[in-house]
């Protein structure tokens, strides 16, 4: 009788344990690179630049099998500058993304935490910054493709893929007590997947965003970047944005050697001086695998814009190339070129991650490694 039941106890034990398995995995990338741009600020320069292929992080992936197709789920990622050691995104200890949440199989997965939109979720990966490698992103990062600016007290659902279909929802808190409305967001998305190709299509709305309320959804990452031109009115750099709303789609077509992605997105300001900006934004992007490790790219970016309050009607050209060589799954070495050539007033001609040129054309020239782990 003792025999068997000690035998129960272990048993129960190991089935305790194998329904409350758990992981932590740590990974991240270093990216940098030596860059040559043609003008900023009416100078030519030779600057590293961190995250030159991809940007530079380390995380933390956290999962626990609670039993029955349920998991606990957790992310903490850190950004940080490959040149000078500092922490990215305003100097937050885990700025890219920080939440925690439950995983069902049946159900999908909800989270709460700091975490990124529909836009980065589903588009990011077919942008030509990301696809080609390169700096090719929507003039000032206006669509937030790229993912430059996350949301805080944001809660977040994922649906389960059924038949390669699939949305996603988030919404992000002001947290402030008596203005509800005063700096939060709301995005969806849906995206449907076969085996070599892909449709998304996505929603943005934020409210009152920056740093008059630093405690709500975007705050000092949406108000702080250089390379976001159009968070202020056209009129006063001291006036923020009242509303903006980003309609975007994309589709992605997978061949045997040749990768394709094309974006179109509608991105539209209003600022608190009752001035407005309409930018229209396309881009395609294509990959050529010459061999398993080596790849080539081309990609054309165009972008409109048309303020009210305002008589301008900007819009700019860009072009990238680039080429990439695996020296193993791990680390890559990489070389890329990106132009933009901007026209009308309002239209300053600056690529991602520079500062404005004193024309209306600027290049730049990169050159790099980058390794995962």
């Amino acid at each position: 009788m003792r025999l068997k039941l000690g035998m129960l106890v272990v048993s129960l034990c190991a089935s305790a344990t194998a329904l409350a398995q758990s992981s932590v995995t740590l990974y991240g990338i270093i990216s940098n690179g030596l860059g040559y741009l043609s003008n900023q600020g009416g100078h030519t320069n030779w600057t590293m630049i961190s995250g030159a292929n991809q940007n530079n992080r380390v995380g933390f992936k956290i999962g626990e099998d609670l039993g029955g197709g349920l998991s606990a789920v957790g992310t903490l990622e850190n950004g940080f500058d490959s040149n000078s050691g500092k922490l990215g995104q305003g100097g937050r200890m885990f700025g890219r993304q920080a939440f925690v949440g439950l995983s069902s199989s049946t159900y999908g997965t909800l989270t709460v935490g700091r975490q990124y939109d529909m836009l980065w979720d589903y588009l990011d990966r077919i942008e030509p910054q990301a696809m080609g490698p390169g700096l090719g992103v929507s003039v000032g990062s206006n669509d937030n493709i790229e993912g430059n600016f996350r949301y805080s007290n944001s809660v977040k659902y994922a649906s389960p893929v059924w038949g390669g279909f699939g949305f996603e929802a988030l919404y992000a808190f002001s947290n402030k007590a008596g203005s509800f409305q005063q700096n939060r967001a709301f995005s969806a998305g849906l995206n449907y997947a076969l085996t070599s190709q892909r449709y998304s299509l996505v929603y943005l709305e934020i409210d009152h965003p920056g740093t008059a309320n630093p405690s709500g959804a975007v705050s000092d990452d949406y108000a702080g970047a250089p390379f976001q031109l159009f968070h202020t009115s056209p009129l006063s750099n001291s006036v923020g944005v009242r509303k903006q709303r980003v309609a975007a789609g994309g589709a992605e077509y997978n061949f045997e050697k040749l990768s394709l992605g094309g974006i179109v997105s509608d991105v539209r300001y209003n600022y608190l001086d009752n001035t407005s900006l309409h930018l229209d934004n396309l881009s395609v992007v294509g990959q050529y695998r010459v061999t398993p490790a080596f790849f080539l790219s081309a990609a054309y970016l165009y972008t409109r814009g048309a303020y009210g309050g305002v008589s301008s009607n900007p819009h700019w050209n860009q072009g990238q190339l680039s080429v990439e060589y695996f020296l193993s799954k791990r680390t890559d070495v990489f070389a890329f070129a990106n132009y933009i050539r901007a026209s009308g007033s309002n239209a300053p001609a600056v690529l991602f991650l520079s500062s404005p040129s004193s024309t209306k054309e600027q290049v730049a020239v990169v050159a790099g490694i980058r390794h995962k782990f």
